[in-house]
């Protein structure tokens, strides 16, 4: 817990030195008027504008159990496999079974985990649970 804690207080730390580092350019550019320093207080202000809309987006969320079975399984096509009721659910245990298939949204979770995984893309938050 630790672990985690200290690695959210660097995050938080360097958030505050974006923020900073914003507010310095802003006062440079409003002393000296240069339209270079400007420029810079923009760029700076731009990129952190953009990374607070990419935290703010919601974020889909899997168990971590359920990942870790999925994981286990390789699929040669996961969106067909998964989006079909009719395929075959050996490849699959019973908690990713359970998981999955009581729950209609919990099944596209599972297909948006697999998509990305095979996309090599993160699509989802893994969490404990």
């Amino acid at each position: 817990m630790d672990k985690l804690k200290g690695a959210a207080m660097s995050e938080l730390e360097k958030a505050k030195q974006e923020v900073e580092q914003v507010c310095f350019a802003y006062d440079k550019a409003g002393d000296t008027g240069d339209i270079k320093d400007w420029k810079e207080y923009y760029d700076l202000e731009n990129k952190l504008i953009e990374k607070v809309k990419k935290a703010n987006q919601p974020q889909l969320t899997i168990p971590k159990s359920i990942a870790d079975e999925l994981d286990k399984v390789t699929f040669h096509n996961p969106i067909a496999q998964l989006s079909n009721k009719d395929c075959d659910l050996t490849d699959f245990n019973d908690t990713v079974k359970r998981y999955a298939w009581n729950n209609k949204e919990n099944g596209y979770i599972c297909v948006a985990y697999l998509a990305g995984k095979a996309l090599g893309v993160d699509l989802m938050s893994v969490v404990d649970g």
